[in-house]
Parts: C-alpha cells; sequence; structure tokens
C-alpha cells in the first residue's frame, strides 16, 4: 500500500482542511473517511437522485464547496480513501484501516497524523433511553440529510441545545413536523439574567440569522417550543413509546410517539485517540474532537494542525500574512464566544439518575449497580469491578454519567480517568475475511 507522510483521519471539515494544506506544502497525505462520501455528520451528502430535500446553510455549503475544489487541485499529492474506517493503532506506529472497498485490513506508517473525527453527542441517561426508537438527535439529522425522508411515524425532539432546534425545524420543512420541542433549559429567560454573556456570542450575524430562520419554522409549522422541560422517563408500548416529561413546575405531559430524538449537548470525541508521542510520531488533533467550536472555526483548526504537523517534519510552509493570521484569530476567537454564550443559555443541568436507569448501554448496567462496588475507591475499580467503560464504545457516552454517580459515592475522578491507563479506541465491526486478508506490506 502507498505509504504517505501524513495520515489524516477525518473527512469533515476540519480534516480535509488539513489535508489540502499539508498536500499545498509538497507533502504526500492520504485523508481516509469512513464514510461514503467526504463531509462529516455536518455536511452529509444526500444519497438519492438529484438535490437534497433538507435545507442546508448557505454560507456553510460556499465553504465547503470551496474546500472540495482544493481537493481536486492537489491532484497525487492528496489521496482520499473512502469507505475506511480506523481501527486502531499497533505499538510500532502501524495505523490499521478497514478498506471496506478492497476487503481487507491495511496498515499505514506515515510520518506524521492528524486526528480529524468530529466531536461527539452527550445524552444524560433517563429511564428508557436504551428502548428502540430512542436516538440521539444527530443521529436523527443524518439520516434525513442522506435519505432525504423523515422517520416514519410520530416523533418527540426533546434535550437541550441550538442541535435540536434546528432538526426539529428541518423535520418541520421536510413536512414531518415533531409534536413538540422540549427544551430543557431555560434560554430566553437566561438570556435576560445574563444579557452581557447572549450578547457577547450572539452577535455575529451568521448564526443569529440561522436560528431565527430555525425558529421561524417552527412558528409556521405550529409546533410547541416547551422551555423548560424535560424527559422523566420512557416507556414501550405496542406500537411505540410513551414519554413522560415534567416542567419547572412539576406538571407532567404524556406523549406517544414511534420515534424519540435526545440531544444534552456536544462534547470533544477524544476516546482512544492516539497522543502526541504515540509510536514517536507527531500526532495533532484538530477540529471537534479537539474543542468544539462548530464547522467555519473547524476549518480555521485544522489548517493550524497543517502548520503544526509541517513544522513538526521539517517541511518549509508558507508563512501566513499578518493580515490572514489576524483573521483566523479572529474567527476562531469569535467562534470560542459563540460556545461560551451557548453554555451560559444551555446550561446543563446536574445529573439526576434514578436507580433503575441504565448508564452504560453497552453493557446494560443500570445505576443501582454501584451499590454493588461495595466502596470502590477509584476510576480503576469502578471500570475493572463494575464494567463500566468496559463496553464497544468505551466509555464515550457512560463516562460523564459514571463519574457523577461516583462523586456521590465519594469517589472523584475525570471523565477520562475512567476510560482506562491505556485507553482504547473504541471497538468497531470488521470482518474475519478482511482481517484475514491483513498484510504487512
Amino acid at each position: 500500500m502507498w505509504q504517505p507522510d501524513v495520515l489524516v483521519v477525518g473527512g469533515g471539515p476540519a480534516g480535509v482542511a488539513a489535508a489540502v494544506d499539508l498536500a499545498g506544502m509538497g507533502l504526500s497525505v492520504l485523508l481516509a473517511e469512513q464514510r461514503d462520501r467526504l463531509g462529516g455528520a455536518i455536511h452529509r451528502a444526500y444519497a438519492g437522485v438529484g438535490s437534497s430535500p433538507v435545507k442546508r446553510n448557505a454560507h456553510h455549503e460556499r465553504r465547503w464547496h470551496a474546500l472540495l475544489a482544493q481537493v481536486q487541485q492537489e491532484g497525487a499529492r492528496l489521496r482520499v480513501q473512502l469507505q475506511s474506517v480506523f481501527l486502531g493503532v499497533e505499538g510500532d506506529g502501524r495505523y490499521l484501516l478497514d478498506d471496506r472497498v478492497a476487503g481487507r485490513v491495511r496498515p499505514v506508517r506515515p510520518r506524521a497524523v492528524v486526528m480529524a473525527v468530529g466531536g461527539v453527542e452527550r445524552v444524560l441517561p433517563v429511564p428508557g433511553w436504551e428502548l428502540p426508537g430512542v436516538s440521539t438527535v444527530g443521529g436523527m439529522q443524518v439520516q434525513l440529510k442522506e435519505t432525504g425522508e423523515a422517520p416514519l411515524g410520530p416523533i418527540l425532539v426533546a434535550g437541550s441545545g441550538p442541535l435540536p432546534l434546528a432538526y426539529a425545524a428541518q423535520l418541520a420543512a421536510a413536512g414531518h413536523p415533531p409534536l413538540a420541542l422540549l427544551e430543557r433549559g431555560t434560554p430566553f429567560g437566561t438570556a435576560l439574567a445574563h444579557p452581557g454573556a447572549a450578547f457577547n456570542g450572539l452577535r455575529s450575524w451568521p448564526p443569529l440569522a440561522e436560528a431565527l430562520g430555525y425558529a421561524r419554522q417552527l412558528w409556521r409549522s405550529g409546533v410547541p417550543y416547551r422551555t423548560g422541560c424535560r424527559v422523566k422517563a420512557i416507556e414501550a408500548m405496542a406500537q411505540g413509546l410513551r414519554v413522560t416529561a415534567v416542567d419547572q413546575r412539576g406538571q407532567t405531559q404524556v406523549y406517544e410517539v414511534a420515534q424519540l430524538a435526545l440531544h444534552d449537548g456536544l462534547d470533544v470525541n477524544q476516546t482512544g485517540l492516539p497522543r502526541q508521542t504515540a509510536a514517536g510520531l507527531p500526532v495533532v488533533w484538530a477540529g471537534d474532537c479537539r474543542e468544539v467550536l462548530g464547522a467555519e472555526a473547524a476549518v480555521q483548526d485544522g489548517r493550524q494542525a497543517a502548520q503544526q504537523v509541517a513544522k513538526a517534519l521539517g517541511q518549509p510552509c508558507p508563512e501566513a500574512n499578518f493580515d490572514d493570521r489576524l483573521q483566523s484569530a479572529r474567527r476562531l476567537q469569535a467562534a470560542r464566544r459563540l460556545q461560551a454564550a451557548l453554555r451560559t443559555l444551555y446550561q446543563v443541568p446536574t445529573l439526576d439518575i434514578m436507580p433503575e436507569t441504565v448508564v452504560c448501554r453497552c453493557e446494560g448496567l443500570r445505576a443501582s449497580g454501584f451499590a454493588a462496588l461495595q466502596g470502590a475507591g477509584s476510576a480503576h475499580e469502578i471500570r475493572v469491578i463494575g464494567r463500566f467503560a468496559m463496553g464497544a464504545c468505551q466509555g464515550r457516552f457512560c463516562a460523564r454519567a459514571a463519574q457523577a454517580l461516583a462523586a456521590q459515592a465519594g469517589v472523584a475522578f475525570e471523565p477520562q480517568d475512567l476510560r482506562g491507563s491505556v485507553p482504547r479506541w473504541p471497538l468497531r465491526p470488521v470482518s474475519v475475511a478482511a482481517l484475514a486478508a491483513y498484510t504487512d506490506e
């Protein structure tokens, strides 16, 4: 297999930006993307015929098409390998890719690596969130972008943050409005209580205009937007789900739906990522896996990652002029202000988990399982004895909830401590035939 100077894992805005800049500096680059097209979650391509029926944000689309044009311009220096899943890193610096087009696992030995694998959704555990029909907002939004079709049956969107607002509006525009949008936080009241923080982050017109457009779509479609309202319990019915929600006054409302979409914010996606000293290779994280800043800032972050890699390899790279550096710094600063404002407006509440609530979906472990640990005094004991964060996702979804439960028992640690002293990449399905076809070329 062709061995590049740099391996870039992830074909979203950050990964593509890093790849085109590195290729432009004269380095050979392999860009590995697990899907059949570049784009990541935000630019997930429509798989149907013609244009997508899902409305896209215009300024994001213009920037993305400009990046794709640069990919074409780089020619042989930049190779894109689609349907190629990153499996992990061996001790001697071999990066393993499951090439699903060729049907084999291939090793790559680059001189440097850029990890741009995007962020991960946060969902607060509630009773019944493991039931069929319950998914994340991001997962259902990607499905809508790819197929152009909304899921069948009544849908309820719940959680916190701007993503549920966007998805609910996209469903409404597609002719399948949700029964309601339940916002756990109180963004309007918080904005009035903290006007400075809200104005400082939302003074940029494009994201504000985007949010107003979503709100207008929900109003036109008659979708109730209920703030200060959270999902209390989810139960299975013969024809779907019964969802019980409660508001700040303690009043409950029951929804009977076929699908429930949950979302409580975004987190950096660093579970199992190789560190900067992995096997002696320079490794740089870029985009939302390093810091959640959004699609526009991810492009700037990818370009900064390219500069770091070039310097680490001793590759001459063109220095950006003062105006370009200033503009890039301002964009990143604006993105950080926006994310700070969103964290203020959509404050994630303290975790309140009932004993019967499933915490680890991979292993089916419930909160009551902590009682059986009998005084485990460290993250390592909770992991090994209790099996929390030992499932296929390696704690990517349950680490924060397990940390909160441990804190209630008087054990303090950071979520990453629950992922083990030697972090492992979340398990990915790979065929026996692909493993059997592996050769160290």
